[in-house]
């Protein structure tokens, strides 16, 4: 009876459309089945548990907690790798210019890496070794725009690996870090925070080239040369310089 059903089935649908009710159904499939394969626990719970200190360090030094926390889930293996289990190391960060206790040697055997009392402590540490110099460019960038941060990371030397900002983007746009600050979902796009700042910052320059220029044709010369020159510019925010330091 069952292969009598399925030939009439077979009769009824022309191959054309019996090929669209099967993809449609695997894509529905797949739209319902997605976002509970997305998200896995130890991923979430490595989140909860310092997505507060990522905060923190993100408004004492201006790290992104997004960035923070994405590159402590790739480099420590969502806080699983060996390093990160005894030496409580989740960045990889080398011992260059370290006078604390050394875990293990790197893969040529030049130098070892920092070993810390505490994983918090090696977030701090994550958080200071971002302030030095070499890696000052990056607060040139908003703390909500995590697409910048993790290019600028790799082309501060940061990471050898190619793939390196879009394995920490994959990791924040999966588990939607950018929302932790208030941020969005960017998608190559500038932030939104950061589109409206641009926005006021050419309306009051604007209005004050046209005012300038209507004054010029009102005014003496020599007043147009003692009016003061003013600018609505406001600099991105910077980092602290500090002594360099070398992660490879």
């Amino acid at each position: 009876m069952s292969f009598n059903l399925e030939r009439k089935i077979i009769e009824f649908f022309p191959i054309y459309k019996q090929k669209t009710v099967f993809c449609l159904i695997f894509v529905l499939f797949c739209a319902f089945s997605a976002p509970a394969q997305t998200k896995h626990k130890r991923y979430l719970d490595y989140i909860e548990r310092y997505k507060a200190v990522a905060l923190e360090h993100e408004r004492t030094f201006g790290v992104p907690a997004s960035i923070t926390l994405a590159q402590g889930i790739l480099e420590s293996g969502v806080g699983e790798s060996k390093m990160a289990r005894e030496a409580n190391n989740h960045f990889g960060i080398k011992a260059y210019h370290w006078q604390g206790e050394v875990y293990g040697r790197d893969s040529l055997g030049t130098v070892g890496y920092r070993k810390y009392g505490a994983p918090e402590d090696s977030y701090l540490d994550h958080a200071q070794f971002l302030k030095t110099s070499r890696y000052s460019v990056l607060y040139e960038f908003d703390v909500t725009d995590y697409r910048s941060w993790a290019q600028g990371l790799r082309d501060c030397g940061y990471a050898q690996d190619k793939d390196y900002p879009d394995k920490l983007i994959t990791i924040i746009e999966q588990y939607e870090l950018y929302a932790l600050n208030g941020g969005h979902r960017l998608d190559g796009a500038k932030p939104v925070e950061q589109m409206a700042r641009d926005e006021q910052e050419e309306q009051p320059s604007s209005r004050w080239h046209h005012r300038k220029r209507r004054n010029r044709s009102e005014q003496p010369a020599v007043q147009q040369d003692s009016e003061p020159q003013q600018s609505s510019y406001t600099p991105l925010r910077q980092g602290n310089v500090m002594s360099s330091a070398d992660n490879e």
